[in-house]
């Protein structure tokens, strides 16, 4: 992990109006969750706006756009040229900007979960499930979509078909796609750390673990391969 792409990744992040789409997607999931409590008067559903919500469209947008923030514009206009010409491992630079990535992400979604539970009044258990599955999700959303980044100038359209087609479509009406699906994966390990059922009842535990590791390091592998097989040429 190289400090001074990791910095850049970072300012990239944070001075553009990409960040502000990062911060008020957990600010109005919060806000959601308090004004539902507010109109009816009593708890909120937690199927309705922690899992359908949160964890279903907030949690991977969030994702999606950190990752894609800190690779996707220096591929598309061409300026990666430029990093990638620096005397760094091409591994090291797809480490540092995931690293960056993914704990924007995990910071942001755990904050928006834990939030949405405390304003939406629900049990304490699921702020267990907050920090937990947010935080895994939200690190394997990353590693995916930071790999998706690197390999397609269209990585953003890729992580959305990702998100809507097979997570939002496939893994709920097919239970077999659901062992290929980061939020499923997710709510197994924050179920095995909470005492909630979660809907991942056919998933082991141990595939869930398996799978988020597996995820994780071939998502920066990819990543540095593909930048490796980056042309300098700067015609992509």
């Amino acid at each position: 992990m190289n400090p001074t792409i990791s910095r850049l990744a970072l300012r990239a992040l944070t001075g553009q109006r990409r960040g502000l789409v990062l911060i008020a997607l957990p600010v109005l999931l919060v806000a959601l969750a308090g004004t539902l409590r507010a109109l009816v008067g009593e708890p909120v559903a937690p199927g309705a706006i922690f899992l359908e919500v949160g964890l279903a469209l907030v949690v991977p947008l969030v994702a999606l756009l950190a990752a894609n923030g800190v690779l996707g514009p220096e591929i598309d206009d061409g300026s990666v040229v430029y990093l990638l010409s620096t005397p760094v491992s091409r591994y090291v630079v797809a480490s540092s900007k995931f690293v960056v990535a993914a704990g924007v992400a995990v910071l942001l979604s755990v904050a928006g979960l834990v939030g949405t539970v405390l304003a939406g009044g629900m049990d304490d258990s699921w702020l267990t499930v907050a920090v937990v599955t947010g935080g895994a999700a939200a690190l394997l959303y990353a590693a995916l979509f930071t790999a998706l980044s690197a390999a397609t100038r269209h990585g953003m359209i890729a992580g959305l078909v990702y998100v809507l087609v097979v997570e939002g479509l496939l893994a709920r009406f097919l239970s077999g796609m659901r062992h290929l699906s980061v939020g499923s994966i997710a709510q197994r390990l924050g179920e095995a750390a909470s005492d909630l059922d979660l809907p991942v009842a056919e998933m082991s535990l141990s595939y869930a673990v398996i799978a988020s590791l597996v995820l994780l390091v071939l998502g920066a592998l990819v990543a540095g391969w593909r930048l490796q097989r980056f042309q300098l040429r700067g015609d992509e």
